[in-house]
């Protein structure tokens, strides 16, 4: 197995293995997606621990420029308009054929004021709404397929986040089975497009409405248990 560290005060800063089984294993707390995952290529596979210094957005965009040009399918609790701006901006550039993205419907619906310029950048066909809490970017690209699957969503989070990629057509078709069933399910059986457009339409009465129903509280910061990417990468 080889070992790559960057010591900084005799502590790792970060660490990158890559077995002869092709798995890559990164730590990293300030390094962007291209850096700390690296080239991908059919038979990679890698799986890492950041600070939270890039989310899935970067990672996703990482992917189909290793990969593509790409088709692409997102399942995530939350994202931001930011984030599907920056999807709309990798679309127009060519590297993406096509994007769904799966969202949780109670996150989704519950503010036209960010829902309604998603519907906005992509179009409503590009949304689906269901019970959802996985974070995953499936990518079927031209020289490879591969899926990403970790805590991130695509908005950044500056939290210790995870992550796991593999460049696998068995394992990318495994989960866009997946998918695809929930997919179907959601426009089938739960009114999808009536769902979408009625966001869609509280946005344009009012695009700066809020939700109106009161959030649950955060928990104090006190009762948050946080580890250094340092400790973290003192355990590899």
């Amino acid at each position: 197995m080889k070992q790559k560290g960057v010591l900084q005060g005799g502590r790792p800063r970060a660490l990158r293995f890559e077995s002869e089984h092709g798995t890559r294993r990164v730590v990293h707390r300030t390094g962007n997606a291209a850096r700390v995952i690296g080239p991908l290529a059919p038979g990679i596979r890698v799986t890492g621990l950041t600070a939270g210094q890039f989310s899935a957005i970067d990672i996703m965009e990482h992917m189909v420029e290793q990969l593509g040009p790409a088709s692409v399918a997102v399942s995530t609790w939350t994202s931001g308009i930011y984030d599907v701006q920056r999807t709309r901006d990798i679309k127009v550039a060519g590297r993406i054929n096509d994007i769904r993205f799966l969202l949780d419907r109670a996150n989704f619906e519950k503010s036209p004021k960010f829902a309604g310029p998603m519907i906005d950048l992509l179009g409503v066909e590009a949304f689906r709404c269901a019970a959802v809490h996985a974070k995953v970017v499936i990518v079927h690209g031209e020289r490879g397929a591969a899926v990403m699957r970790g805590s991130m969503n695509l908005n950044k989070n500056l939290r210790t986040e995870q992550f796991d990629i593999d460049v696998d057509q068995a394992v990318a078709d495994f989960y866009l089975g997946w998918f695809d069933a929930l997919w179907t399910e959601s426009g089938r059986s739960h009114s999808n497009v009536a769902i979408m457009q009625a966001v869609y339409d509280r946005f344009l009465d009012d695009p700066d409405e809020e939700d109106a129903r009161p959030s649950q509280a955060r928990r104090s910061r006190d009762d948050e248990t946080t580890i250094t990417m340092d400790e973290i990468a003192q355990w590899t």
